[in-house]
């Protein structure tokens, strides 16, 4: 099936005359010239669609310092100069402030941290970035590299990797919060607003919600639940992206789906390596919200109905094992600590739920993202009968746990 989408025209300022003062001052050498010219290619497929507009392209170099010549495959992310949805969402350069400090001082930090304990955290190496004159990030395009993306995970030991990301990630974050608070200033903000910007998405996913307790009687149970929780919506994002007092904060990635990874393959299609993309949503709060993505975002239904519980193990055996090896102090969450705060937070399961899980079942390439986000596509998925047995098995779940109540 082919996709049809329109790629951004790249600005006038994204030449070649940029590209050297990047390399120059990336590499601390001002000697440096281009050898030739850079072609700007477009940075994602046309059936993904991102805040961000991004751009590839390799930067071939020579300097005086150099004995022949060299080369750089580089990928960009940039803000949209085209009025819309995008636009208005990153126009305060915040996401970019995030993004910028988590690439040039937070990752390096980690890893220096998980090395020193014989652990390897990747990611793509950070080159350039700044909001003036122009709002840009810069980082090695490892695509050729043998890092692939990948669809919904579909076994439960191509989720280990992931799992193994996350706890990382999560773990030395505290480490570094333990001798340097002001992590938590740095990272403490709610992304509750840019959430909630997105209010024809959830009025369109809970909509979608309602039209089912009207069609079907067997859902006519859920209608009263749903139109309180969608009351509380805000309340409820202003809450866990807050630092929580009910178990120990990490900096959670805070967007941990399938097209923020990258993995590499065996020769069987077996997933050996998986890392992590686009830290723009960094915040100092719950690892629930991150576990929720995990679970929510990145398996297939099959895998997380099947492996639920041992996903939030594995997760918590990795966690609690590298604090311990990080030299951390103070008493770490037990799994049953965990697994209270899942619930505390499980409000964001419901809203993955209403706001995503109908696209699984559409053709993603012919959705409109400007429609979808501003909630004007119309939706035939609530006649799906897969679409509406996941959907019933889970708002059960989700009442039967008091996430959905009339109280």
């Amino acid at each position: 099936m082919s996709c049809h989408r329109d790629q951004p025209e790249a600005p006038a300022w994204l030449n070649d005359e940029f590209f050297r003062d990047v390399m120059r001052e990336s590499n601390n050498d001002s000697s440096i010239e281009l050898t030739s010219a850079c072609i700007l290619r477009p940075g994602t497929s046309k059936k993904d669609h991102y805040g961000s507009v991004m751009f590839r392209t390799t930067v071939t170099y020579q300097s005086k310092r150099l004995d022949e010549e060299k080369f750089v495959d580089i990928i960009m992310k940039t803000k949209s100069e085209a009025d819309g949805l995008m636009k208005d969402l990153l126009d305060d350069d915040g996401l970019f402030v995030v993004e910028i400090e988590m690439y040039s001082k937070v990752l390096p930090e980690m890893i220096r941290m998980l090395k020193e304990i014989g652990e390897e955290y990747k990611y793509p190496r950070y080159i350039y970035g700044t909001l003036k004159p122009h709002t840009i990030l810069i980082l090695e395009d490892i695509s050729g590299q043998g890092w692939v993306e990948g669809d919904l995970i579909n076994t439960l030991d191509d989720m280990k990797p992931i799992v193994k990301n996350v706890a990382m990630f999560h773990a030395a974050s505290v480490i570094l919060e333990s001798f340097d608070t002001t992590v938590v200033t740095k990272f403490r903000h709610t992304m509750a607003h840019k959430f909630l910007g997105l209010e024809g998405l959830v009025r369109k996913g809970f909509g979608d919600l309602m039209q089912l307790t009207e069609l079907y009687p067997e859902f006519a149970q859920f209608a009263k639940p749903l139109v309180k929780f969608q009351q509380n919506l805000r309340d409820f994002f202003d809450s866990i992206f807050k630092p929580t007092k009910s178990i120990q904060s990490v900096l959670i990635h805070g967007d941990c789906h399938t097209k923020n990874l990258l993995h590499q393959l065996d020769a069987d299609g077996r997933h050996t390596k998986t890392i992590l993309l686009d830290y723009q949503i960094c915040c100092w709060t719950s690892p629930a919200v991150d576990l929720y993505y995990l679970l929510d975002m990145i398996p297939t239904q099959e895998v997380k109905d099947k492996y639920r519980s041992e996903l939030i193990y594995l997760y918590h055996q990795q966690y609690s094992d590298l604090l311990k090896r990080l030299g951390f102090k103070r008493n770490i969450p037990s799994l049953q600590d965990l697994n209270i705060e899942l619930i505390r937070c499980a409000g964001l399961e419901l809203f993955h739920y209403a706001a995503f899980m109908s696209y699984r079942f559409m053709d993603q390439c012919a959705i409109d993202v400007e429609a979808l986000l501003k909630g004007e596509l119309e939706n035939p998925v609530t006649k799906n009968e897969e679409y509406k047995k996941i959907m019933h098995t889970e708002l059960t779940r989700l009442l039967h746990q008091g996430t959905l109540t009339n109280d």
